[in-house]
């Protein structure tokens, strides 16, 4: 581990303001803030969402090294969701969920993963659905009038 997850202290004694210092999940990594801890690895966490999530059961996979997101280290990313693939097959019907970036509503800069577990009726809607018509460039979106049922 690097000394940012050690406590964020340097060996010279001064505080470490790199990559992740103010994060809030490389805090709870660190802790040095309160998080129910549902599954533990050697490399990754996981939590359950501050206020409880938005089913019972949601849960966030996070690696313990600060890693903005899915797109800033494959290897990262590809371990962080082989874990959540692990809690998948334990909860059944779920989400796999991960963002990247503002506008697609990341709000947290560090990799996280969320396992959602669904049921029938759980009024969930995911934030993504699209009006029917044409995309950017002229391409047809999935079940618009090009026929497409997929």
């Amino acid at each position: 581990m690097s000394d940012r997850a050690e406590g964020g202290h340097r060996e010279n004694g001064s505080v470490d303001r790199g990559p992740g210092a103010d994060c809030p999940f490389c805090l709870i990594v660190r802790g040095a803030a309160p998080a129910r801890v549902v599954r533990r690895w050697a490399d990754a966490l996981a939590i359950t969402p501050r206020g409880g999530g938005v089913t019972r059961g949601h849960v966030l996979v996070l690696p313990m090294t600060h890693v903005p997101d899915v797109a800033a280290d494959p290897a990262v990313s590809a371990t962080t969701m082989r874990y959540a693939a692990e809690l998948a097959a334990e909860v059944g019907d779920c989400n796999i969920i991960t963002s990247r970036g503002a506008a697609a509503t990341q709000t947290v800069p560090h990799l996280h993963v969320h396992v959602v577990p669904r049921r029938p009726g759980d009024g969930i809607l995911l934030p993504w659905t699209a009006p029917e018509g044409p995309v950017a460039g002229g391409r047809e979106r999935v079940g618009s009038a090009q026929g497409d049922d997929q």
